[in-house]
């Protein structure tokens, strides 16, 4: 008769060899970077917008996949819950919903922080979001990472690293798309092409009086061009000026220096388009070559 094998003695059948171990990891790591079809309804949008409607314009891609099939998978994470969150992709994800029919996805396992840094990257290979939309971009960032003192600079590295601009911009952007009021953004649209200069005339007008920015989103022709509604937005705000009887020049506007202090002195009907225009003068000599294209 065999001896029984002592308690100390029974072979651990769980124990993996380290070669199977190897291949179950790169099996897994694998897995972390596969494609597969996914139904669109269980995948969430993320919090931070990179357009302003990501529907728009979507039937020219809805026809595309419809004829050709869908060629290029969206990026997917997994969050901390087990839930799916879009990090691009989106037109294309709304586009599968719209055809009810499952999207093709790469899911990866990734942190927020990451994920906004991926999702900006590939918006920047695109070379089409506005200056509004990336400012908009930018402030979801800071709203959803920089809730706190402690955390705010991290969040604003985190929209710089996106974005790939300078780090100044970061808190001029931020502030332009945090002021002006959204309903007055989705209003005007993208405005693909407009600089930043006009939207920052447009944010110090909005500044002085944000209630009447609000009013004036309801007012801007909606059969215009994106950028033309912007520019009425300004002119809106700027409001109708009557005409003030001619002066000679020197009457109304005297400028001094002495040293490197430069006074002028305005009749008080100049003085808030003076203003304006000085805080241009001065805001394009301070960030030359600092622009996007106008």
């Amino acid at each position: 008769m065999g001896k029984a094998l002592a308690s100390d003695e029974v072979p651990d059948v769980r124990r993996t060899s380290p070669t199977v171990a190897r291949a179950q990891a790169s099996v897994l790591e694998e897995d972390k970077h596969a494609t597969r079809l996914i139904d669109p309804s269980t995948i969430r949008m993320s919090a931070v917008i990179d357009r302003i409607d990501p529907s728009d314009g979507i039937e020219d891609l809805v026809s595309s996949i419809l004829e050709h099939g869908q060629k290029v998978p969206v990026l997917v994470r997994r969050t901390q819950d087990g839930t799916l969150e879009i990090v691009y992709g989106r037109r294309r994800l709304l586009a599968c919903r719209e055809l009810g029919q499952k999207v093709r996805a790469t899911v990866m396992e990734m942190t927020e922080e990451e994920a906004l840094i991926a999702q900006g990257v590939e918006n920047n290979a695109r070379q089409d979001p506005s200056f509004i939309e990336r400012a908009l971009f930018v402030a979801g960032i800071i709203r959803e990472l920089g809730k706190t003192s402690e955390t705010r600079k991290n969040a604003q590295t985190v929209a710089y690293r996106a974005l790939q601009i300078d780090e100044s911009l970061v808190s001029r952007m931020n502030r332009i798309a945090t002021v002006i009021p959204m309903e007055l953004i989705q209003a005007i649209g993208p405005a693909h092409g407009v600089g930043r200069r006009v939207w920052e005339r447009l944010f110090r007008l909005c500044e002085k009086d944000v209630a009447r920015a609000r009013e004036v989103a309801r007012e801007i022709p909606c059969n215009l061009p994106s950028p033309d509604r912007l520019e009425t937005a300004v002119t809106l705000l700027m409001g109708t000026k009557t005409s003030a009887p001619k002066a000679e020049p020197g009457e109304r506007v005297k400028i001094g220096r002495k040293g490197n202090r430069i006074t002028i002195d305005v009749d008080a009907e100049l003085a808030p388009r003076v203003e304006e225009a000085v805080r241009e003068v001065v805001s394009h000599l301070l960030d030359r070559g600092q622009d996007g294209p106008e």
